[in-house]
């Protein structure tokens, strides 16, 4: 809900156009990763999106979202009732927190069988050291938004306030059944795919999406509401129904281009990593390069890539074989050349010292005689 002003981040929505006149907007992941509090930027750039779709007749808002900054939620919400198209919003997995404002400025809401609702109290982040009357405004700023909320879900549900008052503040996770006894859903579609709810290192995900929420507060939460055994897909202790349900979130997508349809941003982040991978391949390849082994090399990063301790241990192996073949060389050169059979003789200094050396010998020992 409202917290302190965050970067900004790359647009949180997407928007398709389908045929004349009709339109889907998805919102998948955290609703804005920065509070659209005293930010006129972002919001603008939500409604030119928007706008720029033409007239509209009808807009599907498909959900699958943990939440996040109440201020957008309510800018996006309003901006959908204004739009003056008929606005139908289906809850794919998971419809939660802020993205529960949304849902409830839609003329109708279509919630998949097996999807998951929930309310909560509004929180106010505080990262800095407060007076009195500051803390005062902030909590002031909580119970407005507070109220705003059970007016907007009370005119949703048709029920009274201090109704919804009592299950926002217990934190209320639903199941999508549920969720239409409480009026905040109209029609359940029994034709959906089943949602996969994991947890994974302690993050909620549903139907692959992060929902920017805690995944075992999460299930503690749901627990008191829905009995349901293996829901959540936690390691060691999965069902089969979460592998069937995994399978069946794998077989929806089979190529490449379905996978960057669905998962842009996550196929960007492969490709940006894999080509950083390689760029460092090469670097190192061509930094253990030595003279004379550029041809080699230049196999080793295109011809037939591999990597750069592989490239070592090659040029490492190369140099061994070329350092023997020399050495085989210089001895069939010497064999060839018959300076191996040239034997060592005395110089002429050598000479003439012995023939000095045996006269004075010789004359030792007649002197002696």
């Amino acid at each position: 809900m409202p917290g302190q002003h965050r970067n900004k981040g790359k647009p949180f929505w997407k928007f398709k156009n389908l045929a004349a006149g009709e339109a889907e907007l998805r919102l998948y992941g955290t609703i804005s990763e920065r509070t659209w509090y005293e930010d006129d930027v972002t919001p603008k750039q939500f409604l030119d999106d928007l706008q720029a779709l033409g007239p509209l007749e009808k807009l599907t808002v498909r959900i699958n979202s943990g939440g996040g900054d109440v201020f957008a939620a309510q800018t996006i919400g309003n901006n959908l009732e204004d739009c003056g198209a008929e606005t139908t919003c289906r809850i794919d997995g998971l419809c939660a927190s802020a993205a529960t404002i949304i849902a409830c400025h839609c003329d109708k809401v279509v919630a998949a069988k097996d999807s998951t609702y929930m309310i909560h109290p509004p929180t106010v982040g505080a990262f800095d050291y407060y007076e009195e009357g500051k803390l005062r405004s902030l909590a002031d700023a909580a119970k407005a938004v507070r109220t705003n909320i059970l007016t907007m879900y009370a005119e949703k549900t048709g029920r009274p306030e201090d109704e919804l008052a009592e299950e926002m503040d217990r934190t209320s996770w639903w199941t999508a059944q549920q969720a239409m006894e409480h009026g905040f859903v109209d029609e359940i579609n029994e034709g959906s795919a089943p949602a996969v709810i994991e947890n994974r290192a302690g993050a909620l995900f549903v139907n692959s999406v992060d929902t920017g929420m805690d995944a075992e507060e999460a299930a503690e939460y749901f627990g008191k509401s829905q009995h349901n055994a293996g829901f959540f897909n936690t390691p060691g202790q999965e069902s089969p129904e979460n592998h069937e349900e995994e399978s069946t979130m794998s077989e929806q997508i089979t190529t490449i281009d379905q996978l960057r349809a669905a998962y842009p941003e996550l196929v960007n982040q492969i490709e940006s990593a894999a080509a950083e991978a390689e760029r460092g391949r090469i670097q190192e390849i061509e930094d253990m390069t030595m003279p004379g082994g550029e041809e080699m090399a230049n196999r080793a990063k295109f011809e037939n890539p591999m990597s750069a301790n592989d490239f070592a241990r090659a040029a490492v192996k190369a140099a061994k074989q070329a350092g023997a073949r020399f050495l085989d060389d210089a001895r069939r050169d010497a064999d060839g050349s018959g300076a191996n059979g040239v034997k060592d003789e005395a110089p002429e200094a050598d000479h003439a010292r012995d023939a000095f050396m045996d006269a004075i010998n010789s004359a030792r020992d007649k002197k002696e005689g």
